[in-house]
C-alpha cells in the first residue's frame, strides 16, 4: 500500500449497531477518526506533536455515502488517504469496505488545523510538507460546498452539552453531532428509512453546558427524498452545524 494511505480493520461489537442491527453512523465517525488519527500520528503531525505547539485538527465538512450498513459481528477495513489542500482546507477521504473487498461506504471529507488558544485556522502548507498525499484519487466526485439555509423547519430535539460530548479539544467531538441528529427522529421513523447519506458541516464549535435545538426541514414522505436539519445555539441565530440527510424508504421494515 502506498505510504499516502493507511488502513484499519474494526469488528463490530454489539453497542456499536442499532436495534435493526446496523452498524450506528456515530460509531463509523468514531472509527474513521481514530484511523485519520492514527495515520498522522505515524507522519509526525499526530495530537500530542500538535498540542505542544498548541493546535489540533479539527473536522469542518464531512459527506458519506452509504451503500450497506454492516451488522454486528462483521469486520470492516476503513482505509483513508489525504488528498491535499484547498485553502485552509486539509482534504481526506475514506473508503469502507467489507471482509470480501466490497464497498460499504465512502466519505470525503475538509479538516481545519486550529489554535487552541485564538481558536483561529492555521496555514498548512508546513504540515502538509510532512505527509505524502494522493490528490488524484477521490472517494466521492463531489466537492463540499455550503449548504443553503432552510426555510421551514420545526424544533425536534434540545440538547445540551455535557461530559459524556466533550473531547481532547474540550468541545463535543463531530460523532456526537450525528447521534443528536438521529435522535431528533422517533423510533417509527428509523422503522421506515435508513440513511443513505448524509453532509455535515461544523459552523461554531459547542461547549460544555452550552444548549442546542434541532431544527429540521419539513418535508414529505417519498421513496426517496433529501431533508435539511440544523443545531441552533441558545441566541437563536448561531448555527452550530447544518446537514443534508439523503433517506431512503426501508424495504425490510415497513
Amino acid at each position: 500500500m502506498p505510504a499516502a494511505y493507511w488502513e484499519e480493520a474494526y469488528r463490530l461489537r454489539s453497542y456499536e449497531v442499532d436495534f435493526q442491527n446496523r452498524l450506528r453512523l456515530s460509531a463509523l465517525f468514531h472509527f474513521m477518526q481514530e484511523t485519520a488519527s492514527n495515520q498522522i500520528e505515524r507522519q509526525g503531525v499526530g495530537i500530542e506533536v500538535l498540542r505542544s505547539d498548541n493546535l489540533a485538527w479539527v473536522l469542518s465538512r464531512l459527506l458519506i455515502v452509504m451503500d450497506r450498513c454492516p451488522g454486528w459481528g462483521e469486520e470492516i477495513l476503513v482505509k483513508t488517504w489525504p488528498r491535499g489542500i484547498a485553502r485552509l482546507f486539509a482534504l481526506r477521504d475514506f473508503l469502507i469496505t467489507g471482509r470480501q473487498g466490497e464497498v460499504l461506504d465512502r466519505a470525503t471529507s475538509n479538516w481545519l488545523l486550529v489554535d487552541l488558544t485564538t481558536r483561529r485556522p492555521k496555514r498548512l502548507e508546513e504540515v502538509f510538507k510532512r505527509m505524502p498525499i494522493d490528490p488524484g484519487n477521490h472517494a466521492l466526485e463531489r466537492r463540499l460546498e455550503k449548504l443553503p439555509p432552510l426555510e421551514s423547519t420545526e424544533e425536534a430535539l434540545s440538547v445540551r452539552a455535557a461530559y459524556q460530548q466533550i473531547d481532547l479539544n474540550r468541545h463535543v467531538n463531530n460523532a456526537h453531532y450525528v447521534d443528536w441528529i438521529l435522535d431528533s427522529f422517533p423510533l417509527e421513523w428509523h422503522q421506515r428509512f435508513h440513511l443513505a447519506g448524509l453532509q455535515i458541516n461544523f459552523l461554531a464549535e459547542t461547549r460544555f453546558g452550552e444548549m442546542l435545538t434541532i431544527c429540521r426541514e419539513r418535508t414529505g414522505e417519498r421513496e426517496s427524498f433529501s431533508q435539511g436539519i440544523e443545531g441552533r445555539k441558545d441566541d437563536g441565530k448561531t448555527l452550530a452545524f447544518q446537514a443534508r440527510l439523503d433517506w431512503r424508504k426501508d424495504p425490510v421494515i415497513s
